[in-house]
């Protein structure tokens, strides 16, 4: 039995979770199983992703053994499972760790069939086989929009744009040229959400509204959408006249906007945030919020990285992890106090492959100490006892905006200290410079909501784009604002 194991998903008798806390006892599953030596152990394993396979116990987290997926075709949303225990299961109880374990796979990852089950005990090996048909390919009927891009096209725009590696990419064709290239990035198939990406032949100028119309983008939305993917996202600059025009013409949704999370030459300016989500309506006289555009240079300083650690009231104190040895803080105890934190922690059982407390450390690469001591800060109590983190998640504009998490231990919760950590946080962003600080809060997160609400604007909403106990959920998107930038309350149309 092991007190680090964090359940995941849930049936009546059993907990699918943390697979690297049996991960020893695992390894030792296999070769009693299957009779093998050490190197195809480790064979095996390897053939499973890390985010993408369990271990099983029963309620009282004793070791029932694992599951997990390989040969995965994202392609064609197939994959294959091994399924491995100990003992010898019932139908019943086999069939009810399959299904919880399907329902995930179908839910949260988008895989449709299982092409073999692997399903072992130390007196049986079962394999079944299915034949697989691939999913039928959903057919556009725009012929102005041809799917893939040629690599001159990639080329040739590749010059004005950094392109990121893109999914469902298609070309936009007008007057039988190549006008544009549209497609995917950060496509989450657990969460069905992905960042639309739109690039235009910057020699058009403002002549391409004339020779793109809005509907072209929209059939290729409703090919997304048909394709499983639910939200879909466009973030632009405020001063992107032809975009804003073009994305007024199609029946995406203006829904928020990250002050100061965009660079326009020597500009910061805001970046606004379009969504769309299926059945979605077009929205008239969509007001947009006015930011001021100010000078990068304006937000130099001299102090070029967070302090080394942050004093705070009732004896706490905010510490960069990189300096436990030199405050005396026993990291070891402190890793004991984030995971003990992390099992407080309700609506906990978020998708295997979403969660960085999950413990998985793929072959030893990766794991819950490395993600920690790359956090911003451990929160510690006047007795080095871990009571909670915040970091920087991501940056923008140049490290001018960025993205910020929180954590605070469940037991210290509702007694300000969350305020009082936040608060401190921009207080040292601002001072190395930082424009805007945002934050992401999930639909479900109240307590997180409620501190947002009293420290932040709330700016924008992605609606249904977070899956966790079997729905989706909205985001909401806060804000702060660096107290020594003018602020301007105007609005205009688009």
């Amino acid at each position: 039995m092991s007190e680090n194991f964090i359940s995941k998903l849930q049936t009546n008798k059993y907990l699918i979770g943390s697979f690297d806390t049996y991960i020893e006892t695992t390894k030792q599953l296999i070769k009693d199983n299957s009779n093998v030596s050490d190197e195809e152990v480790e064979l095996i394993l390897k053939e499973m992703p890390t985010t993408y396979r369990a271990a099983i116990t029963n309620k009282d987290k004793e070791y029932l053994g694992y599951i997990g997926l390989y040969n995965i075709d994202a392609k064609n949303n197939v994959a294959s499972i091994r399924f491995e225990v100990n003992k010898d299961l019932e139908n019943e109880d086999k069939n009810e760790i399959l299904n919880e374990f399907n329902k995930y796979l179908s839910e949260s990852l988008n895989i449709t069939e299982i092409q073999e089950m692997i399903y072992l005990t130390k007196s049986e090996t079962k394999i079944e086989k299915k034949e697989i048909f691939p999913s039928s390919n959903i057919v556009i009927e725009n012929n102005l929009l041809i799917p893939g891009i040629s690599e001159k096209d990639l080329e040739r725009f590749s010059q004005d744009y950094t392109i990121p590696r893109l999914q469902f990419p298609f070309s936009i064709k007008s007057n039988d040229r190549i006008i544009g290239i549209v497609g995917l990035s950060n496509l989450i198939w657990s969460n069905r959400r992905a960042n639309l990406n739109i690039f235009l032949d910057k020699n058009l100028g403002s002549d391409i509204t004339d020779e793109l119309s809005g509907y072209i983008i929209d059939d290729y939305i409703n090919y997304i959408h048909n394709s499983n993917v639910h939200n879909i996202t466009l973030s632009i600059n405020s001063s992107n006249r032809d975009m804003l025009n073009l994305l007024n013409d199609t029946s995406m949704n203006y829904y928020g906007s990250i002050p100061f999370g965009a660079i326009s030459g020597e500009n910061l300016e805001s970046n606004l945030m379009f969504q769309h989500v299926p059945g979605m309506e077009k929205n008239n006289g969509i007001v947009i919020p006015e930011n001021n555009s100010i000078l990068l240079s304006t937000l130099d300083t001299e102090k070029k990285e967070l302090s080394e650690k942050i004093e705070l009231n009732n004896g706490f104190k905010m510490v960069r992890p990189d300096v436990f040895e030199k405050e005396g803080i026993d990291f070891n105890k402190i890793i004991q106090g984030h995971i003990n934190a992390m099992q407080e922690r309700k609506k906990f059982t978020i998708p295997l492959g979403e969660d960085k407390y999950f413990l998985q450390r793929g072959n030893g690469n990766y794991g819950i100490s490395k993600a920690l001591m790359n956090y911003s800060y451990v929160v510690i109590d006047d007795k080095n006892n871990y009571a909670g983190y915040i970091n920087i998640l991501r940056s923008n504009a140049n490290g001018k905006n960025v993205e910020v998490e929180i954590g605070i231990d469940p037991k210290l919760q509702h007694n300000g200290l969350g305020t009082t950590v936040i608060n401190n946080f921009y207080d040292e962003l601002f001072s190395t410079g930082v424009a805007s600080v945002t934050s992401a809060v999930f639909e479900f997160n109240n307590p997180s909501k409620k501190l947002h609400e009293k420290v932040a604007q709330l700016n924008g909403v992605r609606l249904e784009s977070y899956y966790v106990n079997g729905r989706l959920w909205d985001m909401n998107f806060y804000s702060k604002v660096n107290n020594n930038l003018e602020k301007n309350n105007g609005s205009r149309h688009i």
